[in-house]
């Protein structure tokens, strides 16, 4: 079996941008000499994403990623990695281009699992769970009575546990614990509250803020800092109880082996859709080696929120499952068979590769011909 044609799809929905509703994505869709097809999607510039899959080859160094593996065994996944590092390394070798080979290495394990009749959780190793405690994410309101609403609205939705975040946290150190402290009201104490800090803060504010957080038993604190700065993590994480969860930003395996190893985090948060899942598989590793829980970052679409289900499902430790709870044009129908939780728990798809088929009519409503 070949590889006949990579294509990069990118789509626009005709929403407006919001913090959790965005109206773009890009999927990756490899079709095979016998007929499979494999999807995957990437979060990231769309633009500058099908760039990197459909530029030409210029040389051994230089290569778009198309241009690399028509023609090859898509069943060789760890191969086809090493290649299509190797054929970008004069093009970069961070950031948008491994987020573009993130999302053909997931369509290329959906074509493996479809031609070895398998779901992809099988071939990644031990299978440990089948299926896994979500929390729902969700934007904050515009005011503290709409981020209440919201947050009841979930508890009665039933689900386990609820994360919010992002703007309007981060300035007025009265003003984020009144947020929390809404939203604590709101769910109760028997649902997990988790928030997300929108690198809002620097090490000493995160610790100022961790402290007044405290009457509210967070679950965790999620990206309190800027990203990647070991060195604050290390300071906050040494000086506050409560866990602190990083790493949704990183495309890169080497980077997130550096935040587990050096900022003294407890939760680890790997997007599939930016990191692959053949490098997912090795972060989860080293997280692993060094006590780390490993955990999905899901914010895109239902080809991420599968592949993310398989890749937990072959951990042998994880927590909480990233969820998207608020309507999306594009999420709500680019796939049939969409998984949905069923009293707080999301089930692995068994169907063969990611287990999710794409509606190929959605599909065509919402890429973009450019």
């Amino acid at each position: 079996m070949k590889i006949r044609d990579v294509e990069a799809l990118m789509l626009q929905g005709r929403g407006q941008q919001g913090a959790y509703g965005a109206p773009y994505g890009l999927l990756v869709r490899v079709t095979t000499d016998e007929g499979l097809v494999g999807y995957g999607e990437t979060d990231s510039m769309p633009s500058v994403v099908k760039a990197v899959i459909e530029a030409p080859y210029l040389n051994e160094l230089m290569s778009g990623l198309k241009a690399l593996l028509v023609g090859e065994d898509p069943l060789e996944i760890e191969r086809l990695w090493r290649r299509m590092a190797r054929g970008t390394t004069n093009i970069a070798r961070d950031g948008v281009t491994l987020e573009a080979m993130a999302a053909v290495d997931l369509a290329l394990w959906d074509i493996k699992g479809k031609a070895l009749a398998q779901p992809v959780c099988r071939l990644l190793g031990p299978v440990y769970r089948d299926r896994v405690k979500i929390y729902a994410t969700h934007p904050l309101g515009r005011d503290l009575g709409e981020t209440a609403r919201f947050a009841a609205a979930l508890r009665d939705r039933g689900m386990p546990a609820v994360k919010f975040g992002w703007r309007p946290l981060g300035p007025d150190a009265e003003a984020d614990e009144a947020i929390v402290r809404t939203l604590r009201q709101a769910i109760g104490e028997e649902v997990e509250l988790l928030i997300d800090g929108g690198n809002a803060w620097d090490a000493e504010t995160a610790i100022e803020r961790c402290k007044r957080f405290e009457p509210y038993r967070l679950f965790w604190l999620e990206e309190p800092l800027p990203p990647y700065d070991t060195a604050q993590y290390r300071r906050l994480t040494s000086a506050v109880e409560t866990r602190i969860a990083a790493g949704e930003l990183s495309s890169s395996r080497q980077e997130l082996a550096r935040l587990i190893a050096e900022s003294g985090i407890g939760v680890v948060q790997v997007d599939v859709s930016r990191v692959g899942l053949t490098e997912a598989m090795r972060v989860a590793a080293v997280a692993q080696e060094h006590g780390v829980v490993c955990v999905n970052h899901t914010y895109g679409y239902d080809l991420n929120l599968a592949a993310s289900l398989h890749f937990v499902a072959a951990l042998p430790e994880t927590s909480l499952f990233e969820y998207q709870a608020t309507p999306n044009e594009i999420r709500d129908s680019l796939v049939r068979d969409r998984p949905r939780p069923v009293d707080g728990l999301l089930a692995v798809p068994q169907a063969p590769g990611l287990g999710v088929e794409i509606d190929e009519a959605a599909l065509a409503r919402f890429v973009v011909h450019a």
